[in-house]
């Protein structure tokens, strides 16, 4: 998958603005539309807890 990106402002969670950001899709809501926009530290920490969920998800466990 090709990735492009642009100069815009963070929206996934550190604020800044005028930074590369990827777009990640529209964010939707009440009919509203906004464009989702994210920097590369901020995606690199979403990233980290994604896969710490997928690890927590392939633990396996045994009754006792």
């Amino acid at each position: 998958m090709e990735r492009y990106w642009t100069i815009g402002d963070c929206w996934l969670g550190c604020g800044r603005t005028g930074v590369q950001v990827l777009w990640l899709g529209p964010i939707q809501w009440d009919g509203w539309t906004a464009p989702f926009m994210a920097c590369a530290p901020c995606l690199d920490r979403l990233l980290a807890q994604a896969r710490a969920h997928w690890l927590r998800g392939l633990r396996v466990t045994t009754a006792s």
